[in-house]
């Protein structure tokens, strides 16, 4: 039960009258890193991979408001995901090997089974109209409304839409809806032309040009650059990246370039290295949580029927001392010579700050180091290879965060307290890893009881998140495993996994608006990247004349 202050007492499994769930972040963890995600990066998800129905969505809009249908979000959506239906189908007529139609896989088999009518209907349960809400909103193309239907904005919305109009309006099916209303029956022929018309993978160059002032403006929305400025960082880097590596980068080279000094923190481009090292720093805590959550279940469904006391799982999961002594190791934190037995966390705590003290460099509260062992993406790849010794670096990956901090987690910085967001329920910095780590610091005890500790904090932060799911919906029933006072019981297998930055989709973006090839960066790409520059640049001189 919870206090009223902070404290909270995890309730006792008795009966379960809930239903079992699927779901990820089943530690809560992931949370904080999607938030700093968001931060750094808006205006795409990693379910809005085709850019191209950023304006395709807002026709949707328009084509719905010249019919002089009723503002009512329930003939919209009705009508919509016809029109949506129509669309991927006529994609498909057009071009059959076509991939990332939305509806694709039903409209085959839809096209499959008619011959020349084909009445269309809703393909998906998450329609393009939903999945491109939050990234239209962002971009400053769409607005919410109180009926439900988002309106198009006078500066980037209806130019979109009404370009694509153009291109549409004198279509036969096309002409049919502004006739007919409601028409739902379309011919091959129709379809096949409108799809033509409106294909994923051939974004024509007007249309281009306007999602590139969209996606990466030269110049503020009315309200400022806010909503725009980390976004259009993020590109700028990922293109000047690109151009480095003469080649199109992998998203590991992404985090290993912020996670270490580089040549990019004397430009513009620090904030937004910053902002994605935070991100790594949540990342990396939500993925050693997670691979010693899967361990833990692993280890119950060895005999699933069977209760288990909560110390002897954890004393199991990180028994494999000789695996666990080998990471150390491996990471240069302990020497050939040295073992694990007698390993105090004071030990690891000392050696890490020797490997990193001589050239660490404090960039607006964060630390950067060159060490390649000691930064978030390898420790990430050590535990990926799920060798139950990686279990054994969860405390590195505190000891970690902390040393990036030491000197910045009371900076009045957006991007520092978002590492904190959610406080002592989802491990924030502030709250949980800096006092842990000076109470280390004082008692230094044994490693292997640090790590033990954090092993049973990890189950303890999957039931507290799942109670809190079950207390919202109690159909919800995530939890992978019951907890009764210390006893532990097996409920279903879990998979851990890492939080997905959109930085893949991004980069997808990139390529289909010709700014990326498989040779790096494009000719129109190094000028998109030039524009880039020059409105960071533009808004950190206001900046700097502002506090001036």
């Amino acid at each position: 039960m919870h206090d009223g202050i902070k404290n909270i007492s995890l309730p006792n499994w008795a009966i379960d009258e809930t239903n079992m769930v699927g779901g990820l972040d089943l530690l809560g963890l992931r949370n904080v890193a999607q938030t700093i995600s968001n931060h750094c990066l808006n205006g795409i998800t990693t379910i809005s991979p085709q850019v191209r129905y950023l304006g395709i969505r807002s026709w949707f809009i328009q084509i719905y408001e010249k019919c002089g249908l009723a503002d009512s979000y329930s003939p919209f959506l009705d009508f919509t995901s016809k029109i949506e239906s129509a669309v991927a189908i006529g994609t498909i007529l057009y071009k059959p090997n076509i991939v990332g139609v939305v509806g694709g896989t039903l409209a085959k088999e839809i096209i499959d089974e008619n011959n020349v009518q084909i009445k269309v209907k809703r393909l998906v349960r998450q329609l393009v109209l939903n999945m491109y809400t939050g990234p239209s909103i962002d971009l400053g193309i769409c607005f919410n409304r109180s009926s439900g239907i988002t309106g198009l904005t006078k500066e980037r919305g209806l130019p979109l839409a009404s370009l694509l109009m153009e291109k549409v309006q004198n279509t036969d099916l096309v002409k049919r809806v502004f006739k007919e209303k409601e028409v739902d029956t379309f011919s091959k022929d129709e379809l096949k032309e409108l799809g033509q018309i409106l294909s994923l993978d051939e974004i024509p160059e007007d249309e281009r040009e306007v999602l590139l002032d969209i996606i990466i403006p030269t110049e503020p929305r009315p309200s400022g650059w806010n909503n725009d400025i980390r976004r259009i960082a993020t590109y700028t880097f990922l293109l000047q990246l690109a151009d480095d590596n003469q080649a199109l980068p992998a998203i590991d080279d992404y985090f290993n370039a912020i996670s270490k000094p580089s040549k990019y923190s004397d430009s513009h481009l620090r904030e937004i290295l910053n902002g994605w090292h935070c991100y790594l720093i949540r990342d990396a805590l939500a993925v050693a949580h997670e691979n010693a959550l899967q361990f833990i279940v692993d280890e119950m469904n060895v005999n699933p029927q069977k209760t288990s006391i909560r110390d002897r799982i954890i004393k199991e999961v990180i028994s494999d001392s000789s695996s666990i002594e080998k990471e150390l190791k491996t990471m240069g934190l302990l020497a050939s010579d040295e073992s694990y037995e007698q390993l105090t966390i004071l030990n690891i705590y000392n050696k890490i700050k020797d490997l990193i003290e001589t050239d660490s460099i404090l960039d607006q509260g964060i630390y950067r180091w060159s060490n390649q062992n000691l930064i978030e993406p390898e420790l990430i790849k050590r535990f990926q290879t799920n060798n139950l010794g990686a279990v054994g670096l969860i405390p590195v990956v505190w000891l970690i965060a902390y040393f990036r901090l030491k000197d910045g987690i009371d900076e009045d910085i957006t991007i520092i307290k978002l590492l904190s967001r959610g406080g002592w329920g989802r491990l924030g910095l502030k709250e949980v890893i800096f006092p842990t780590v000076e109470d280390w610091k004082n008692k230094n005890p044994l490693y292997s009881q640090v790590l033990g500790d954090l092993i049973g904090r990890t189950v303890d932060q999957h039931v507290r998140i799942a109670w809190s799911r079950v207390a919202t919906d109690i159909n919800r029933d995530v939890s992978v495993l019951s907890v009764d006072g210390d006893k532990w019981k097996y409920k279903k297998d879990f998979f851990s996994g890492r939080t997905a930055s959109r930085l893949s989709e991004a980069t997808g973006w990139l390529k289909q608006l010709k700014l990326l090839d498989g040779n790096g960066i494009t000719t129109d790409g190094k000028e998109v990247l030039e524009r880039g520059y020059n409105s960071l640049n533009k808004y950190y001189s206001d900046l700097m004349y502002e506090s001036a």
